[in-house]
């Protein structure tokens, strides 16, 4: 099985736990991405690593309230010279010299999109 292939089943388990971090930063040139999500003591905590990110786009209600993860997906964008799929707004032109994709999303109260060359998910040891 491919890290890809990992990532694909592991991604939409994280429905129903709560964004409780989320980092961006430049590592070695490309843009790197960390979620930190959290379900409570029940669960172990969860954490989605994306690196050489694409596109990124985070909305969630204000306030102090947590809204927990819904309609969680995770699927593989193929190299191709076809438009992006739908719900995908990029500047970038899409290209069959582009690297397959991984496009993570949640929507529900909070909305989340990443779209990135490398994706992990990383589970706490209880």
């Amino acid at each position: 099985m491919t890290s890809f292939q990992k990532f694909l089943e592991a991604g939409p388990r994280c429905q129903g736990y709560f964004l409780d971090r989320l980092s961006l930063e430049r590592i070695d040139d490309v843009d790197a991405l960390e979620m930190g999500l959290r379900w409570g003591p029940e669960k172990p905590d969860v954490t989605l690593s994306f690196r050489d990110v694409y596109f990124c786009s985070v909305e969630r209600p204000p306030g102090p309230g947590a809204a927990p993860l819904d309609r969680v997906t995770a699927e593989l964008v193929e190299p191709s010279d076809s438009p992006w799929p739908e719900g995908l707004p990029l500047e970038l032109t899409r290209s069959s010299s582009l690297p397959a994709l991984i496009w993570f999303r949640a929507e529900g109260p909070v909305h989340i999109s990443v779209l990135a060359a490398i994706a992990s998910a990383s589970l706490e040891v209880m």
